[in-house]
């Protein structure tokens, strides 16, 4: 079943109203004349997908609709979770013919404002934008995002790409945020960054100490793809404990063979991407197979790897920067428990080179770029109005 728009929003060019199973086809070649062939999304490329996503009730897929020939011009989706009232806002396109009327922005209205409305579920909603050009970044900002970090080599389309985060708020928030304590002093320049656009950090100190460099054992894990057995074992595995991450449910499961470590991942070889959820592991040693992880997933096709992590959890984030994760974006208010909101640490563990001269950003990314300047990263083509 497909939500509608109560009030469909106008352009003076387009309809924006609700994408329905029969714009699957118009869909795919619309991504196909953004894109090429390299789009990276299932819900642009695949047509199951795409109509399963249309009739499940917490994606919201809006297509623009030209008013005089009623083609497909333009589209946006935004994939919610409930419980965390967290949103991401995907798949932002506009047909090359059709640029620079407006379109996105309306497009991108039409999914924000019941998501932040009265009745809206939503608290936060996150987005990543291409770094080939300033102008996706900017469509977001303008429309109330925040730029809050960028993150190297995070795609592969024809050739990989540093993507930016951005995220925008409900009214009011966030507040009543809890005190990150002490962080790694690797953490500090990424603070900053945020505090030059506004963010507070009280009660923050930086370590003056170097993060100690840890053993690393060479742990063989067996790794499983089987959907059945890995989402059972992660529902046991995270049973009675909210959920960290929104949005993904994992697709790899990664254990020794004695059961006292085991690990839960999502892989798009397709994208070249990784990102690591919430699991089990041994006690005596929480990150004693980090480094088999990370091997296991890279040799899956995840050369870009992330993870989420408390901005209080100093040990974790230690834990990870010794095996050679890097800071790369914030979440400020990501999540709210006890009536406290949660700060997030975006980390990730890339191979790519970024030349961060040579990306192409808003001048609010500047400071986050600039942490990332010994890395390259070979540029691609310069589309417009492209939100991943």
């Amino acid at each position: 079943m497909t939500a509608t728009l109560a009030r469909p929003a106008t352009h003076t060019r387009v309809l924006v109203d609700t994408a329905v199973a029969d714009d699957v086809a118009a869909l795919r070649e619309l991504y196909r004349a953004v894109y090429g062939d390299c789009y990276p999304l299932r819900l642009g490329t695949c047509p199951v997908a795409m109509a399963d996503a249309m009739a499940d009730p917490t994606v919201q897929w809006r297509v623009a609709r030209d008013l005089a020939t009623g083609e497909v011009v333009g589209s946006a989706l935004l994939r919610m979770d409930m419980p965390l009232r967290i949103g991401k806002v995907e798949g932002i396109a506009v047909h090359p013919d059709h640029g620079g009327a407006g379109i996105a922005g309306s497009l991108l209205e039409a999914l924000m404002e019941p998501a932040f409305g009265a009745e809206g579920p939503l608290e936060s909603v996150y987005a990543t934008a291409r770094c080939v050009s300033p102008a996706p970044q900017r469509l977001l900002l303008r429309h109330g995002f925040h730029a809050l970090g960028v993150l190297p080599g995070a795609v592969t389309l024809r050739e990989v790409e540093t993507l930016a985060l951005l995220v925008r708020y409900r009214d009011g928030i966030p507040a009543h945020r809890r005190a990150p304590g002490t962080v790694p002093r690797e953490v500090a320049p990424l603070l900053e960054a945020a505090r030059g656009h506004g963010v507070d950090f009280d009660g923050l100190q930086v370590a003056t100490e170097l993060v100690a460099a840890r053993a690393r054992t060479d742990t063989d894990l067996e790794v499983s793809h089987d959907a059945g057995l890995v989402l059972d074992r992660y529902a046991r595995a995270t049973s009675g404990a909210a959920r960290t991450l929104p949005l993904h449910r994992p697709n790899t499961l990664l254990m020794t063979a004695d059961g006292r470590f085991e690990a839960y991942a999502v892989i798009d070889a397709v994208a070249g991407s990784g990102l690591l959820l919430d699991g089990c592991s041994s006690p005596e040693d929480p990150e004693e197979a980090l480094g088999g992880v990370l091997r296991a997933m890279a040799d899956r096709g995840a050369s870009y790897i992330e993870a989420v992590l408390p901005l209080h959890d100093r040990n974790r984030i230690e834990q990870h920067l010794a095996h050679g994760f890097t800071p790369t974006a914030l979440y400020p208010a990501m999540r709210r428990e006890d009536g406290v909101w949660h700060d997030y640490l975006l980390l990730c563990h890339t191979s790519a080179r970024v030349d961060a001269d040579a990306l192409d950003v808003d001048e609010r990314f500047s400071p986050y770029v600039r942490q990332h300047s010994h890395v390259r990263t070979p540029v691609g083509p310069d589309p417009s109005d492209t939100v991943k």
